[in-house]
């Protein structure tokens, strides 16, 4: 069956949440939060990935980010991009180049280095995360806005740390464009012409947006990305889910659930 890298193209974003082993609290400390923060810049530095948004939850770790699909041939950029990532072992060029285009190499590298540095801080030893991460595919540029404003505006009220701190990891800047009356656009419907919000209007723009949407719009988004599939506009995840399709006897059925909000976006479970 086909994932869904292949059904819907590169490159891909998505909304991730992976919790704590226990729901022990591993970021309760400064130093612990600090180490995580810094250790999150590396990694996105080292894969060059886009980052739209960070949460360091009381028990877990949430993020919205995108890896490029496609890296320079030259074997010494990969082998330095690994090095900023905190790699050290050599790695043959070709899986190197996988890796550092794979969100399961990526998130690999994250957790593993998280979990050896909270390890060492704290003199324990095994495992810290309670299973593997989950991965929300973000289809669009407006279920990309979604998932901001509900990280932005929702998970970071109860963060011990967020994108909202301002020596945080470098965050991308979001697909959002705004007309003369005002008016905000996702990147990917908007009028030809609009310009990105002024450089140092980013967050303002993102709390007008999170204010706009309302807390029961933010909450079906946040409902969509911890329980389902995918987020996006029905035309960006009816093509994609036709082509899925169901085998007899292997993977499961998928369907929209439309969410009723004013982005028109719709959620896929299954």
């Amino acid at each position: 069956m086909a994932g869904r890298s292949d059904l819907l193209g590169p490159p891909h974003t998505y909304a991730i949440a992976v919790r704590c082993a226990l729901d022990q609290p591993l970021f309760a400390s400064a130093a612990d939060r600090d180490d995580a923060v810094a250790i999150l810049e590396q990694v996105r530095d080292g894969y060059d990935a886009r980052l739209y948004g960070w949460c360091l939850a009381p028990a877990g770790l949430h993020l919205v980010l995108s890896l490029p699909d496609r890296l320079p041939v030259d074997d010494a950029w990969l082998r330095q991009r690994w090095q900023r990532a905190g790699g050290a072992a050599a790695i043959p060029a070709e899986r190197l180049r996988a890796r550092l285009t794979s969100l399961g190499g990526c998130m690999q590298t994250l957790l593993q280095r998280l979990s050896r540095t909270w390890n060492r801080r704290h003199g324990r030893r095994g495992a810290i995360w309670a299973g593997r991460y989950r991965a929300c595919l973000i289809a669009d540029d407006a279920a990309l806005l979604a998932a901001i404003a509900w990280f932005e505006g929702d998970l970071a009220r109860d963060a011990v740390a967020s994108s909202r701190d301002p020596h945080g990891p470098l965050l991308t800047t979001p697909p959002l464009r705004i007309g003369p009356d005002g008016k905000w656009y996702p990147a990917d419907e908007s009028p030809p012409g609009m310009p990105p919000p002024p450089a140092g209007e980013r967050r303002a723009w993102i709390d007008r947006i999170a204010k706009e949407l309302g807390p029961d719009h933010r909450h079906a988004y946040g409902e969509a990305m911890a329980h389902g599939w995918a987020l996006g506009r029905p035309e960006s995840l009816t093509g994609p889910l036709a082509r899925l399709g169901r085998g007899p006897g292997r993977g499961r059925s998928r369907s929209l659930r439309h969410l009723d909000d004013d982005l028109g976006l719709c959620g896929v479970w299954g």
